[in-house]
């Protein structure tokens, strides 16, 4: 149950809320960092190399498209209502989620973040836009496994039974959930 307006004005910036187990302090930062850095490499692609325009024949708008609105329909998806679920009530101790979408994958809101930056590269054909693209994979790699750490130093052997049985990025599909 959420508390009063008060907290919920005191912990606006959702990197020291007291019940959430951790994110790193930089890490939106470094988010808004990437995406600049994506968007310069499809202008610097587009306006100085040229190479999406070399691609276009190959794979026709009209097959682009409608994978393209797929991928950013299900990264938007995972990303809205990963937030929703991880941010959208304060509690008083702090809890990882484990229901829902966060019973599929660890990390749902950077791999909807992830298939949003897979779509744009898909409608584009940005060569280097898909380098860019492999770093960022890193980037929320880099900050899933920090923010996992951070976890793991508050609820330890719990957390660790759940890395044992939900996967980090992929879904298994055949893979029977625990009751």
């Amino acid at each position: 149950m959420a508390n009063s307006l008060k907290d919920d004005i005191r912990y606006q910036n959702h990197e020291t809320r007291p019940d959430l187990a951790g994110e790193h302090l930089l890490g939106d930062t470094y988010q808004v960092i990437a995406f600049g850095i994506f968007i310069a490499a499809h202008i610097v692609d587009f306006l100085l190399i040229g190479t999406p325009q070399r691609f276009f024949h190959l794979v026709p708008l009209w097959v682009r498209l409608p994978l393209s609105a797929v991928l950013f329909s299900l990264g938007g998806w995972l990303s809205l209502f990963g937030i929703r679920i991880v941010f959208g009530e304060y509690c008083e101790d702090p809890i990882f989620r484990k229901e829902g979408m966060f019973s599929v994958v660890r990390h749902p809101i950077y791999l909807g973040a992830v298939l949003i930056y897979l779509a744009i590269l898909w409608i584009t054909l940005s060569i280097l836009g898909g380098l860019v693209w492999v770093g960022i994979i890193g980037l929320y790699q880099w900050l899933a496994k920090y923010e996992e750490g951070l976890i793991i130093s508050i609820f330890g052997d719990q957390y660790r039974v759940y890395q044992k049985e939900v996967p980090m990025w992929l879904p298994r599909p055949f893979k029977k959930r625990k009751k």
